[in-house]
């Protein structure tokens, strides 16, 4: 059946099924295969919930200063997350109104995926129309002979898309009649509140492309403590599984979260010998200094909030089964001001990219095998709680979508 030229047969078809994800977590199966590997399933999700979503894209601290912008793809879509003169941070469209052409890249050569460039204006390399860095135009060179530049000037600037900023990250929504951002995140307000996010500093970027797997399954595996004794055996020691609780979600959340403690007083996830050497963030409760939160912003963000340091990963997934990332971490100024920050910080990434190099080959695999003919609808552990949530989170956006498609 074809709805607003879509076909939706095939994502009411999954989407009767996910039914059986929901529930007690001892009840719960995982999601059909066909959900994770399914182009046209991708489709049917880009439509109904990242075209609609807030999807979390940068700290603001990534561009500290007027001038900054931080060239990023979202959905397809190039934007520059920009630092305007007057401080404020907006997310401007990065083609050109003039021919299309991108303002980074093509015949500029493209910056590292997370590097931030600096201008007082925003050029096109193709014919140097300039833009300010509110996205007004400013030069069109060689245009008064056709339309004059002050014409130009009056019709034209580079579309700025919904912003909001929550907690000093950056969220962005293609949907115009999209509620506010805070109305979902009630509950992460009162645990963000304690760790200054707004004020924390990016000391490391790790970004990678065409990672082969689903962005859902990159949720799952943030979110169960199941596999960390396993997978990570001898590298997540410092917070066991067992000591894992999981935070209640409702309906209308924008998020999942769960919390491990640590196995030692002044434990650090990433320090071998327990004994942290940064600062913890001013402004944590005892609560906090003792565990390491972990959230997925749903639909694209994995937060993981440490005592000392804070990783934000930010998802941009490209098709059914394949995806980029970007990992910032943040710390505290106090920290930054550290003798040896600096090898602190490399010492800390180094132990971080095991972790996250392991985690990678048991996505890769799934993907792989969640397209065998003998794919499970496996039923979870306890400590697989959060699956349940997300599952919760997932397919009441997909009936919602359903619904307005028919609609």
């Amino acid at each position: 059946m074809s709805l607003n030229g879509f076909d939706v047969s095939h994502a009411r078809r999954l989407v009767d099924l996910a039914a059986s994800c929901l529930g007690p977590v001892k009840d719960a199966e995982i999601l059909p295969a066909e959900a994770y590997v399914s182009e046209e399933f991708w489709e049917f999700e880009k439509k109904v919930i990242f075209s609609r979503e807030w999807l979390c894209i940068a700290h603001v601290n990534e561009i500290p200063n007027a001038g900054d912008h931080l060239p990023l793809t979202v959905l397809d879509e190039p934007v520059l997350v920009v630092r305007g003169e007057d401080g404020k941070v907006r997310v401007l469209s990065a083609i050109c109104q003039h021919r299309g052409h991108p303002m980074v890249g093509g015949v500029m050569d493209e910056p590292a995926p997370g590097v931030c460039l600096n201008a007082q204006r925003l050029v096109c390399p193709y014919h140097n129309w300039s833009y300010a860095l509110d996205g007004r135009l400013v030069g069109a060179p060689s245009m008064n002979e056709t339309t004059p530049v002050q014409t130009l000037r009056g019709n034209i600037r580079l579309p700025e898309i919904r912003t909001e900023i929550f907690h000093g990250l950056v969220f962005v929504n293609l949907d115009q009649d999209a509620p506010p951002i805070a109305k979902s995140l009630g509950k992460l307000d009162r645990e963000f509140a304690g760790y200054g996010l707004e004020t924390l500093i990016p000391g490391h970027v790790f970004a990678q492309r065409d990672l082969k797997w689903n962005w859902k399954l990159h949720h799952e595996n943030a979110l169960e403590p199941y596999h960390t004794d396993y997978v990570h055996k001898g590298y997540h020691n410092a917070v066991p599984a067992e000591l894992t609780q999981f935070c209640d979600f409702d309906i209308g959340d924008g998020q999942v979260m769960r919390t491990t403690g640590f196995a030692k007083a002044d434990g650090d996830l990433f320090e071998e010998s327990g004994s942290r050497r940064l600062p913890d963030i001013s402004g944590l409760t005892n609560e906090q200094r003792g565990r390491v939160l972990f959230v997925s912003l749903m639909p694209n963000t994995v937060a993981v909030l440490q005592p000392s340091f804070v990783t934000i990963t930010f998802l941009n997934p490209h098709s059914a089964g394949r995806l980029d990332s970007r990992r910032v971490n943040l710390y505290s100024p106090q920290a930054a001001r550290t003798p040896e920050f600096d090898r602190i910080r490399a010492e800390q990434f180094e132990q971080m990219k095991v972790i996250i190099m392991q985690d990678q080959v048991t996505q890769a695999a799934l993907q792989k095998a969640y397209q065998s003919r003998y794919a499970p609808r496996g039923h979870l552990s306890h400590l697989e709680t959060a699956i349940t949530q997300l599952n919760q989170w997932i397919v009441d956006k997909y009936r919602r979508g359903l619904g307005e498609l028919a609609a």
